[in-house]
Order: C-alpha cells, then structure tokens, then sequence
C-alpha cells in the first residue's frame, strides 16, 4: 500500500517535468517493474486506453494534473 499523500506527491512532480518524455520517465521509476509493463501495455492497445482513461479514477487523476478540483474547480496551491 502506498503512503499518504503518494499520489498528491506524484502528481506535484509531474507537473515540474519540463517534457512528456521526463515525466513520462518519472512516472516508470514510480512504478513496479509489473506495474509499469501493465501501464505500457494498456497504453499501447488504443482501446484498451480509452476505456481505462474512462474510470473515475483515471477521470480524479487527470483532474489533478490539469490543476482541477474533483468538482471541477480551479484548485490553487
């Protein structure tokens, strides 16, 4: 199990990589080596991707990468 605020700290490092390629390699050296192989397999398969950006929790997560509350406000740091 991760440790509180792991996601909340993830994503506030994500959101300082200056490219896709480094936060994209952030995001694998956060992940099992399982964990990892499964996120490249579900992104290669396109439908496979589309139904998992989908989820409410895929839907929770890019809401905090776009700096937005669940609710759909502007969160401010």
């Amino acid at each position: 199990m991760q440790e509180p605020g792991f996601l909340d700290k993830m994503i506030g490092e994500l959101k300082t990589k200056g490219t896709r390629r480094e936060a994209e390699d952030y995001l694998m050296q956060q992940l099992s080596p399982a964990q990892s192989q499964k996120l490249k397999e579900v992104l290669s398969d396109e439908n496979a991707a589309r139904a998992m950006l989908q989820t409410p929790q895929a839907q929770s997560l890019l809401r905090k990468l776009m700096g937005e509350a669940d609710d759909g406000r502007e969160q401010h740091p």
